[in-house]
């Protein structure tokens, strides 16, 4: 799958801006260092030249350090799915969209009720997902709390393998043990390992520690996922006003360093891993001391971090189409738009977020495929205007002629689906159409489509013995796992 195309990329930081954020971040990485817990990514940096404080676990790396692993030769990521035909490839030319993902709530499809998530609202996430017509990357959206939770990240997957046929990210291994059988798990569905590191189908979040921290079970981790050519995204949150300084510019160059120094560790460590950089740099609102997800400034960093991952040749992902709506309606809306239009005009390569409400919290089945729909409008409004003779289309006008009409031109069916964006939610009949079909919302349209998506099978089936290999892997957790 191609992903959104970008005619022409929206800038949020001028040259000057990026440049400047760019050197302060690599003098910040030389005169204050970040915090390094794991002892194995120590190491690897102490053997590069870094000054390595092991009583404090802090870590100075050079500009010359952080230089040689920007200019090593880029790795291509391609982010493979199970169906070829939805490939997600993170070129820096297309924006490819992905649901927001370990939420711990659900509201009930049927009766409404909000509580904790299952396995079952997983499954429907991914089926439901797999109906939109804009989204290429599936993350588990909400964590199964109905199974023990040593073993929940393993079943987590294995559900998104049994429901979707896209390429699944996550973000729950936090040790190296947790990571090598995640890898099993998905070599088991891909073929083999080496099968798996031509096509991961697969890929890892890992979210440093705001400001200027890594922690060791969680890099230990990215360094396993490393190893087998599974992509790897450094995630980093300060938020702004709390774990950043309240100006944009002042966090947007602590998330450098965050990620400058993961890049580095994961580049010593498995030169060949490719790699990401993951930011959901979103403010604390000071009225409700809450993290203000749906706020244009949580696109706009995403934007700027998006300008400067490219400088460092790597992919985006950025954190957008959030809320802290705590029902599908006006404010979720609003609040998605504002954080995801940013993005999408600013090249993000893997924007994510959709689906989930109060923060990444909440599924709502719903909110898919609204979400979808603003996805839609923000693709037609980065495809821009195409001028050419074609489109500019003088002979038309004139054969037309004045007051005429274009209604049944050749040339009308040929562009109408590219020029114009056909909503599948949005409802333009008048107010008398719409009252006499029920006055239905927006949110009841959204229902239907989701009843529609339920009735599918799933596609592309695990082979039984694939699924009984996943069992006895995750069965092999349940007993490892410390008695409760």
């Amino acid at each position: 799958m191609s992903g959104i195309a970008l005619r022409r990329p929206y800038p949020i930081l001028d040259r000057e801006g990026l440049d400047r954020i760019h050197a302060k971040a690599l003098e910040g990485l030389e005169r204050i260092g970040v915090k390094v817990g794991t002892a194995r990514g120590r190491a690897a940096l102490r053997a590069a030249g870094a000054m390595v404080d092991d009583a404090t676990q802090v870590v100075r790396i050079s500009e010359g350090l952080v230089r040689e692993a920007i200019g090593r030769t880029p790795v291509r990521v391609a982010l493979a799915a199970r169906n070829p035909s939805l490939d997600a490839d993170l070129d820096f030319h297309h924006v490819h969209i992905c649901n927001d993902g370990c939420g711990p709530l659900a509201v009930d499809f049927e009766t409404g009720e909000r509580r904790l998530s299952t396995s079952g609202d997983l499954a429907r996430s991914a089926r439901v997902s797999n109906a939109l017509r804009n989204l290429h990357v599936f993350w588990p959206m909400v964590t199964s709390q109905d199974v023990p939770a040593p073993i929940r990240t393993f079943v987590d997957l294995k559900v998104s393998f049994e429901n979707t046929d896209k390429h699944v990210q996550f973000a729950t291994a936090v040790t190296a043990s947790d990571a090598r059988r995640l890898v099993a798990m998905a070599a088991a569905v891909a073929g083999d390992e080496r099968a798996l590191r031509r096509r991961p189908i697969v890929s890892s979040v890992h979210t440093s520690i705001a400001p200027l921290q890594h922690d060791a079970g969680n890099m230990d981790a990215a360094f396993v996922f490393g190893e087998a050519g599974v992509p790897v995204a450094i995630f980093t949150m300060p938020s702004p006003g709390a774990s950043g300084p309240v100006t944009l510019a002042g966090s947007l160059t602590v998330a450098a360093m965050e990620f400058l120094s993961g890049l580095v560790m994961c580049r010593l460590i498995n030169p060949g891993c490719p790699v990401i950089w993951g930011a959901g740099i979103a403010p604390l609102d000071m009225k409700t001391t809450t993290r203000a997800g749906g706020s244009p400034e949580h696109g706009m960093a995403g934007a700027a971090v998006t300008q400067l991952a490219h400088a460092f040749g790597v992919p985006s992902l950025c954190g957008g189409f959030d809320c802290t709506a705590v029902v599908p309606g006006s404010q979720a809306a609003m609040e998605k738009f504002a954080s995801g239009a940013s993005l999408v005009l600013g090249g993000a390569d893997l924007i994510v977020g959709t689906g989930l409400l109060e923060d990444a919290r909440t599924l709502w089945l719903e909110q898919l495929f609204i979400d979808d729909e603003i996805v839609g409008m923000l693709k037609r409004i980065a495809d821009g205007i195409v001028v050419d003779e074609e489109r500019i289309a003088l002979d038309l006008i004139e054969k037309v002629g004045i007051g005429g009409t274009f209604l049944g031109q050749r040339h009308t069916m040929k562009h109408l689906r590219t020029e114009q964006f056909l909503p599948a939610l949005v409802d333009r009949r008048s107010f008398d159409l719409w009252a006499a079909d029920g006055r239905r919302s927006m949110e009841d349209r959204a229902r239907d489509r989701v009843r529609e998506a339920l009735a599918r099978p799933p596609p592309m089936p695990l082979d039984p013995d694939v699924a009984a290999r996943l069992d006895a892997l995750i069965e092999e957790a349940r007993l490892e796992a410390p008695a409760a």
